[in-house]
């Protein structure tokens, strides 16, 4: 049976097992300082406050007796003059170190509670928007492409780049796990804009027209102002900042020269600038109405060609030196 142990139960197990060493320090201290009789007494609230307010009610009332315990019937109410306490003066003063911790924890549960009940409502929203906004994804894959697979390869191509982009000192701290998460998870939408595309358009086999061109480049607009509506209900979430910044931007080139904004170099979103060279590499392995699948090779070649004009040089020396990793996860989603 496999264990796991998350790090933050390492750290609240640690900060009881403190608090409770810190409850004998205490009570150390109070009988150095002569007894009960003396204010150091009152420091003990401190260790029983932390303890009910993390753990809850039942620990804060376990910690709280050990700690009544501990300064209890066998302090001396004065050291010097050998005085012990009466038993009314340690019981009540365990009555008061209960109760301070029952009302603490009695409140920390509540608050526990309906943060988790909230927030488990919040994510239940999310997850039916984010499913409606994937069945838009594949809608949209439905009328484009010949394979299912284009949302997942691109994803895991996008995943790809941006960990082996970490090997860049200036992109370390910047590329952490819930943007790397976020990125695989707001990929697919890229092209959710597509659906907005009429077939005669969209599934042309010849090459478009300016005018038919025009039409094509609005699906990155359409595709933004879409997510941009649920993004008003979810201002701070990073997965739609992300999802929008791709669909937007992911048509945009180095050299300036794209579409819809005419971004250039390190204007263009990193996110954006990521999907442009997995989109690229999906695109050209893969079959379409207007053309035959490229191979790896050819299409390593393509995109090397497009470095500084079309995509950031940076992204193509990532696929150029992990480029077996790219061809190994392409032929496991096209199988």
């Amino acid at each position: 049976m496999r264990i796991i142990f998350r790090k933050e139960d390492f750290k609240k197990e640690h900060l009881l097992v403190f608090s409770y060493f810190l409850s004998v320090i205490i009570a150390g201290v109070v009988y150095n300082t002569g007894g009960t009789n003396r204010v150091y007494a009152n420091m003990m609230y401190i260790p029983i406050a932390v303890v009910a307010s993390v753990y809850g009610k039942k620990q804060g009332i376990i910690h709280a007796a050990v700690s009544a315990l501990l300064i209890g019937p066998f302090m001396p109410l004065n050291v010097e003059l050998g005085i012990s306490q009466t038993p009314i003066n340690w019981v009540l003063r365990l009555i008061i170190y209960v109760t301070i911790a029952f009302v603490i924890g009695f409140f920390s549960d509540y608050y526990r509670h309906e943060y988790e009940k909230n927030s488990k409502k919040d994510k239940e929203l999310f997850e039916a928007q984010m499913a409606t906004i994937y069945s838009l994804v594949k809608l949209s894959e439905s009328r484009d492409y010949n394979t299912g697979a284009h949302a997942e390869r691109v994803s895991v191509f996008c995943e790809l780049l941006a960990r082996h982009l970490r090997s860049i000192p200036r992109y370390k701290d910047y590329l952490n796990e819930d943007y790397i998460n976020n990125l695989f998870k707001a990929s697919p939408l890229h092209d959710i804009g597509k659906v907005g595309i009429p077939d005669d358009i969209l599934l042309k086999q010849g090459k478009l027209t300016e005018e038919e061109f025009e039409v094509m480049k609005s699906h990155t607009t359409i595709g933004a102002n879409t997510l941009k509506e649920i993004k008003k209900k979810f201002p701070d979430n990073k997965f739609l900042e992300l999802g929008i910044n791709i669909t937007l931007y992911h048509h945009e080139r180095w050299d300036g020269t794209g579409y819809p904004h005419g971004l250039s170099g390190e204007e263009i979103p990193l996110s954006a600038r990521i999907m442009a060279i997995a989109d690229a590499y999906e695109a050209l392995r893969s079959k379409r109405v207007y053309k035959d699948a490229y191979t790896h090779e050819e299409s390593l070649e393509i995109i090397k060609q497009g470095a500084g004009t079309f995509y950031d040089p940076e992204m193509v020396d990532i696929l150029i030196q992990n480029q077996a990793e790219f061809k190994e996860a392409f032929e496991k989603y096209n199988s």
